[in-house]
């Protein structure tokens, strides 16, 4: 009887464990790179912010840039403008910037020069 006890208290935490490892990998989306190292310094940011704004910070730091300005079409998107204030800190949006980041596929002024073209977006100095 006891023995039968132990097989079946074994069963149950194996079940158990089982079950909390089907709820984290697969039904709740929970990516196991993400913890795997948490003190890179981009650990994650594939899974929180979209490539368009990854590739926006790349470009503005291969400049070196203190400030940018985003075309109009980007400013009209909510979550190209929020995201990349928050992502692309300290380097921060002002609306006299010379330095325009626009949408790949946006025409420009003649007046313009392209810096950078990503494969989302390019950087524009006017």
């Amino acid at each position: 009887m006891i023995n039968k006890q132990k097989y079946i208290k074994f069963f149950f935490f194996i079940v158990c464990v089982l079950q909390i490892f089907y709820l984290f990998q697969i039904r709740s989306g929970f990516k196991y790179e993400i913890i795997k190292n948490p003190f890179n310094e981009n650990s994650g940011v594939n899974y929180a912010v979209s490539p368009e704004i990854i590739e926006s910070n790349n470009i503005l730091k291969n400049n070196n840039l203190t400030s940018f300005n985003l075309s109009e079409n980007l400013l009209n998107d909510t979550y190209f403008y929020q995201r990349s204030i928050e992502f692309n800190y300290p380097i921060k949006i002002k609306k006299d910037s010379n330095f325009i980041i626009y949408n790949i596929n946006e025409s420009i002024l003649n007046t313009c020069i392209i810096l950078e073209t990503g494969k989302y977006i390019k950087l524009v100095k006017c």
